[in-house]
């Protein structure tokens, strides 16, 4: 299943690398860079397991020395889940996407594994509520991004006049992080990205929005807004 969101980054596509033109505040892990034959531009070999696709595709791309370049997972198969990106002998991020900025040659491994058997595998309920507006309910979807599954909101009676909306996966990970990104079609449209651990075999993630806020701030450990 491919993933497919509107983001508000400006991409640049460039000799068939997504290129972000967007400054990220974390520091990049340290790469052990590889010697490059070229002072002007360095080489970099993107190879994928069994289990998923990436955006760029896996291939050998020579890029200018300097340039940031944006690692994304596109598409996770059935059975699988994303585990983390492999560059130069380092384990770089678990994030399904990322950035690197090239200072010399890299070779960049997307690692997928296997799915958790069912007796390791625990349940998500991700429940939305516009605190502001109760009598609204979500509408849109959640995306968990390492496993590739995505769930349309089914909104839910809590009391009269009130109204959240939830969405469940099955298959995730106990003790794993994930990636959830919602989609809102209503109250405050747009694409919103969160950090999940699931501690339990029943794990209840809620995530309350205010409507009146069109633009949200980013704080340490909670959501991020990108408006659409």
């Amino acid at each position: 299943m491919n993933l497919k969101f509107k983001v508000g980054l400006l991409i640049v596509v460039m000799l068939g690398l997504i290129v972000s033109s967007a400054s990220f505040e974390e520091e990049e892990p340290f790469v052990p860079w590889f010697s490059s034959t070229s002072e002007e531009y360095v080489t970099l070999r993107i190879d994928v397991t069994p289990g998923g696709l990436t955006l760029p595709p896996p291939g050998v791309y020579t890029v200018k020395r300097g340039t940031t370049v944006t690692l994304q997972v596109a598409d996770v198969y059935n059975g699988f889940e994303f585990d983390h990106w492999h560059i130069n002998f380092v384990n770089y991020s678990s994030s399904p996407f990322t950035t690197l900025t090239l200072e010399g040659d890299a070779n960049v491994t997307a690692v997928f594994v296997e799915a958790p058997a069912s007796w390791e595998a625990g349940y998500l309920i991700v429940d939305l509520a516009f605190y502001d507006n109760p009598t609204l309910a979500p509408k849109g979807s959640v995306t968990i991004w390492e496993i590739g599954l995505t769930e349309a909101l089914v909104e839910v009676p809590i009391a009269p006049n009130q109204w959240h909306s939830q969405a469940v996966f099955a298959g995730v990970r106990v003790g794993k992080t994930y990636t959830v990104v919602v989609v809102l079609e209503n109250g405050i449209k747009g694409v919103y990205i969160n950090y999940w651990t699931v501690y339990s075999k029943v794990d209840y993630m809620h995530w309350g929005f205010i409507t009146s806020r069109m633009k949200m701030m980013r704080a340490e450990g909670e959501y991020i807004y990108i408006e659409d």
